[in-house]
């Protein structure tokens, strides 16, 4: 559930209307712009939050994409040892399924239906090709699903489905653009050179698919029996269960640097993904709708359903109780967003979907986000903003990257199961998922 309504945006605005945009918005980097030689070893991959500095048509060393994860992916065309890339900067959301490359960050040699490239996959019907309109919170991406060899950090999965979207080839279905939201087709309006979905969900069953006899939007009709963009993760032939997303804390002030954590495939796999005993698990509602994923969540003294979401930036909520976050002015660049005159420390009672029985409170300091946007940071734990309901019982409440920070998120699979140590059993008993462990 990549969520575009991200805090970057209002940092460009902010700077322009206060003339400050110079070359202090530069940032180092620990993820390399096009010169990445390893995607990491064993089960594991760093996962990087830099701010973009290297996105097509952003401006080069500064902040083009604040609180984003990102990861790098190897990328070949099937059976090649040779005609392979490696993919830097690919977001990592926990709240989508399946892998996207943007058509731009990939060589000539790679590009969709080339002679030795990306193979199109066939439609359903005949004389067709497959491809995808894969949308978001407020945006949406387009274009044709191929095969790939995909490798990440030791792992690796062969001639599976992926996604390249924003090939100036290919025209969108109206269909697709009706769907609402902006087209992010390039690097720069994405946020980044992909995305890798590590949900719950084994397949992602909600996008449009087309049957295209052409690359021509007009001349694709819908595709209702393709079984979804599997998840690339639980391809792999170990470590195939979940991910874990390890990320260290930062400052009440943010950090202007790099901030690095780790990428962890399996859950109780190997010695380095087991949870702790201490670890607050959470099931989460299962099956193919557009509700698994949730579970509930006590803020105020009001129940919602929630979800965890390293696509979206921070976290989102309707202040119904607590007067203190008083919301950012309407007229401003902050609209949305809470503007509390000193920091609130805020709980969240958390429950299994389904149950109003607290089995954990994470709590959350929400400051000024003006204050935090003026200081120029790539990563912040502090934030929050108004999930954009006007009635309380249409409201959820959604814990975006910023909750991350400082943790270890734990995402054990739809159906896939792991030994019960910290995920709400014991070392001699089982658990399946999807089950969400935070620690």
């Amino acid at each position: 559930m990549k969520n575009t309504r991200n805090l970057t945006k209002l940092f460009f605005a902010a700077v322009v209307l206060l003339g400050c945009m110079n070359t202090s918005w530069a940032q180092s980097t620990a993820m390399g712009c096009g010169t990445v030689t390893s995607t990491g070893t064993g089960n594991t991959t760093p996962l990087v939050i830099d701010g973009f500095p290297c996105a097509a048509g952003g401006t080069a060393g500064a902040v083009n994409a604040a609180m984003e994860p990102y990861v790098s992916v190897k990328i070949c065309a099937p059976g090649s040892t040779t005609n392979c890339q490696i993919i830097d900067h690919v977001i990592v959301d926990t709240g989508s399924t399946g892998l996207r490359i943007a058509a731009t960050a990939l060589s000539s040699k790679l590009q969709p239906g080339v002679s030795g490239g990306l193979p199109l996959v066939a439609g359903s019907s005949s004389g067709t090709k497959l491809t995808e309109c894969e949308t978001y919170v407020d945006s949406y991406v387009y274009g044709p699903v191929v095969n790939a060899d995909v490798y990440i950090a030791g792992e690796l999965v062969k001639s599976t489905t992926m996604q390249v979207f924003g090939s100036s080839s290919y025209t969108v279905p109206k269909t697709c653009s009706s769907q609402g939201g902006t087209q992010t087709d390039t690097t720069q309006s994405f946020g980044g050179n992909g995305l890798i979905g590590v949900s719950f969900d084994l397949a992602d069953n909600y996008p449009l698919y087309f049957n295209c006899k052409t690359a021509t939007g007009s001349s694709c009709s819908a595709n209702t029996a393709y079984a979804g963009m599997p998840s690339t993760v639980s391809q792999f032939a170990t470590d195939n269960n979940g991910v874990v997303l390890s990320l260290p804390a930062v400052g009440a002030s943010g950090s202007t640097t790099a901030v690095v954590g780790t990428l962890m495939f399996g859950v109780s796999t190997q010695s380095n993904n087991v949870p702790a005993a201490a670890t607050l698990p959470i099931v989460n509602l299962g099956g193919n709708t557009s509700l698994s994923g949730t579970f509930n969540t006590e803020v105020g003294g009001t129940w919602y359903s929630a979800y965890i979401d390293s696509g979206t930036d921070v976290i989102y909520f309707n202040d119904t109780a607590n007067k203190n976050l008083k919301a950012c002015p309407t007229s401003g660049n902050f609209d949305g967003w809470y503007c509390p005159t000193t920091v609130q420390s805020v709980p969240f009672s958390m429950a299994n979907t389904g149950s109003t029985t607290a089995k954990g409170t994470l709590t959350y300091s929400v400051a000024n986000a003006s204050v935090i946007a003026g200081s120029k940071v790539i990563a912040y734990n502090n934030v929050a903003g108004s999930d954009g309901s006007s009635a309380t019982t249409n409201s959820s409440v959604g814990f975006g990257l910023s909750t991350f920070l400082g943790h270890n998120m734990y995402i054990l699979f739809n159906g896939m199961t792991a030994p019960g140590t910290g995920l709400g059993g014991n070392s001699s008993t089982t658990v399946t998922g999807p089950i969400n462990g935070i620690d």
